[in-house]
């Protein structure tokens, strides 16, 4: 599932050293809004997580997988219309066994929307 471009467009990009900072700009037109749920839209958790995903790879330059989350917390419904830019804060780290244990939250302003705590893989792709 590739969300960037019809769901949400990424309008600043920040990269440091095992840090990124992404502003994001919701599509409150995407019809994912109109069965979830029609009339009060609301960002899916799921696309929440996914999100965390592809800004990641975004930021390592390739893939990676979802290997475990510890804590995921939904602490705010994002309705597009309500909050149409968001920023994304990720904190990684790179352990002994090659995986990325990221810490991210979900936010505008004073405002946390969810939170999440996991481990990603870089799969090795064959040719």
């Amino acid at each position: 599932m590739i969300l960037t471009g019809e769901f949400f467009t990424i309008h600043a990009l920040e990269k440091g050293d095992g840090m990124v900072k992404a502003g994001l700009l919701w599509n409150a037109t995407h019809p994912i809004f109109q069965g979830h749920f029609p009339g009060q839209p609301v960002v899916p958790g799921v696309c929440m997580i996914q999100l965390v995903q592809e800004i990641l790879q975004q930021a390592l330059e390739k893939p990676v997988e979802l290997v475990s989350s510890s804590q995921v917390k939904f602490l705010h419904v994002i309705d597009p219309g309500q909050f149409p830019a968001t920023d994304l804060l990720l904190q990684y780290s790179v352990t002994e066994n090659g995986t990325y244990t990221v810490n991210s939250t979900l936010m505008k302003e004073n405002t946390n929307f969810m939170k999440m705590n996991a481990v990603f893989n870089a799969p090795v792709l064959s040719k």
